[in-house]
């Protein structure tokens, strides 16, 4: 299962610019949806505007991300905004259907999605799923001149 990039949504770029998101200290949480949701509408602009969270053994599973780390990316041009892996656990039902990962101000902005297969999948009861940042951050900031 080969996941996508990390896609930020149209209006996090908004609240990054105005200052309405500052997630150095905003608690910042990632949950898993179905794939009826409509995690991939790029107009999306609160973490409740997600529909449809993973079934069952995942549902009430969002994780607060650890290790948020806003650095200096690639070159000191770019600003990289990143975190440690997730690992959800499917307790004791199994999750069905499970196609998205969002990542979301808790209580408040959407951030950005990220497709984990190409259609919806299964997590068996006493298994676990894990997101595994990418290696270059989730997403990176650049661009203007000096």
């Amino acid at each position: 299962m080969a996941a996508s990039a990390w896609r930020v949504y149209s209006e996090t770029k908004k609240y990054l610019q105005s200052g309405a998101i500052d997630l150095t200290t905003a608690a910042v949480r990632i949950g898993l949806f179905k794939a009826s949701s409509n995690a991939s509408t790029y107009t999306l602009s609160t973490g409740a505007s997600v529909t449809v969270a993973a079934s069952v053994g995942l549902k009430t599973q969002k994780k607060t991300l650890a290790s948020i780390t806003v650095t200096a990316g690639a070159s000191a041009k770019v600003i990289r905004f990143d975190a440690a892996d997730v690992v959800f656990t499917a307790s004791t039902a199994s999750a069905f259907s499970v196609k998205y990962a969002v990542i979301y101000v808790s209580g408040g902005k959407a951030l950005c999605w990220c497709q984990l297969s190409t259609s919806g999948f299964s997590v068996t009861a006493s298994n676990t799923l894990t997101i595994q940042m990418n290696a270059s951050g989730i997403w990176e900031l650049s661009g203007g001149t000096t």
